[in-house]
């Protein structure tokens, strides 16, 4: 994906969501992205995980491309580390 674009996702996201949640951009390579969450409610709020689908649905919304959620690891109480893969579309 376009750097540009990816860019342009976590800034819409952030500008939305931001002190509660912020999403960052660790690396993407192979169609798998990594990003980043943190955020003033990330260690005690319910729903928190909620941002990670919301944040699918701005790469859908940006990009026209789909991504699956494919693992969460808990880094700290304060941070998530959310893998995301692109769906190829065969044919």
């Amino acid at each position: 994906m376009e750097q540009r674009l990816l860019s342009r996702v976590t800034r819409k996201f952030n500008s939305r969501r931001a002190p509660e949640c912020k999403a960052k951009v660790v690396f993407q390579r192979d169609g798998v992205l990594c990003i980043e969450f943190s955020g003033t409610k990330a260690s005690f709020a319910c729903c928190f995980d909620e941002n990670f689908v919301d944040y699918q649905y701005y790469l859908k919304d940006i990009t026209g491309k789909d991504f699956s959620l494919q693992k969460i690891e808990r880094k700290r109480a304060e941070k998530f580390r959310v893998f995301y893969e692109e769906v190829r579309k065969d044919g």
